[in-house]
């Protein structure tokens, strides 16, 4: 099957099971960002029925999972986002109930990258230069953090989405993700240096599924179903890479076809590590990202992360597991 006829089928394939199911709970999962190979998962669990038969009727709304969607999630618009574990972290020690019940990303694919011939190698090397990063990224000022330094000792550019600018010297250094960032700068010719979080023990989570409160403790089955469909739609993707990402271009056939491959197969070593099963979170992970944050002044001072998340999904999503 050629890749154009793939996509037509996958298409179809995804119109006819998105008919409403009779007697199935509809509810609304906000994705993290706009339609991409990065909700692979999803969209396996939609196109082949995994969500049907876990009697779920799903609405995948796309765009930016900002703190006002996570308020919104609360307050029953919503009834999963997928977002960053900060921004949960930060509206939960604000008094904001929903919990973290599984991930996607076992390691952010977040990092800093900086062009070859600027000699920016290490966090050291970025006092005084101009580095773009999002306001709510713990990347940055954690990796600073790390070496004695702060925010104070870079210059923190305004947003962009556009990597001419680090090309062109406008940036010195740019937050971005290694599944798509690093690897477009590659292409288009230029040699990066990459900085890791991990290198200064840095060790967050990505794309983490919240569930509102009240769903977590009045409908606790829904929840299990959920997170299920989520684990059984990534493990349909690791042996499926090439139809998901036909699966990606039906909900947005404006992607190309190429980006999104290239996006799925880059974020496969950061979603199936191999030292956790897939959607598997930790209570110790937990505890280091609120003390990550902590330490930069983003969570009050003996915060605890125990409200914002639960074991409970993944324990029955593993019942063998320890």
């Amino acid at each position: 099957m050629n890749r154009q006829a793939l996509l037509v089928a996958c298409i179809a394939l995804i119109l006819v099971l998105s008919l409403p199911t009779e007697g199935a709970d509809r509810i609304a999962i906000h994705l993290k960002w706009f339609h991409n190979a990065q909700f692979a998962g999803l969209y396996a669990a939609e196109a082949n029925g995994i969500f049907a038969r876990g009697g779920l009727d799903v609405d995948l709304v796309d765009g930016p999972a900002l703190d006002d969607v996570l308020v919104d999630l609360s307050e029953g618009l919503y009834d999963f986002v997928l977002a960053d574990p900060s921004r949960h972290l930060g509206l939960v020690s604000e008094g904001i109930p929903n919990v973290a019940v599984a991930v996607v990303f076992q390691i952010d694919p977040a990092v800093i990258l900086t062009l070859e011939e600027s000699g920016i190698r290490r966090p050291e090397d970025l006092v005084g230069k101009r580095v773009m990063f999002y306001p709510t990224s713990l990347i940055v000022p954690a990796i600073l953090s790390r070496v004695g330094l702060s925010l104070a000792d870079i210059e923190v550019g305004s947003v962009s989405y556009d990597l001419s600018d680090l090309y062109s010297g406008a940036y010195d250094a740019w937050s971005g993700y290694y599944t798509n960032e690093v690897r477009r700068a590659r292409e288009a010719g230029y040699d990066v240096n990459v900085i890791y979080p991990t290198d200064y023990g840095i060790h967050l989570y990505g794309d983490i599924l919240i569930a509102r409160r009240d769903l977590v403790e009045t409908r606790p089955g829904l929840v299990r179903r959920v997170v299920s469909a989520l684990i059984e739609g990534w493990q349909w993707v690791l042996g499926h890479v090439e139809e998901a990402v036909g699966l990606t271009l039906a909900w947005n056939p404006q992607l190309d076809l190429g980006e999104q491959r290239r996006i799925l197969v880059g974020s496969l070593p950061f979603i199936h590590v191999g030292e956790a099963p897939l959607g598997a979170m930790t209570a110790e992970r937990w505890s280091r990202m609120a003390a990550t944050m902590i330490e930069l002044g983003l969570l009050p001072a003996g915060f605890d992360p125990a409200d914002a998340y639960t074991l409970d999904f993944i324990r029955a999503a593993y019942p063998s597991s320890p």
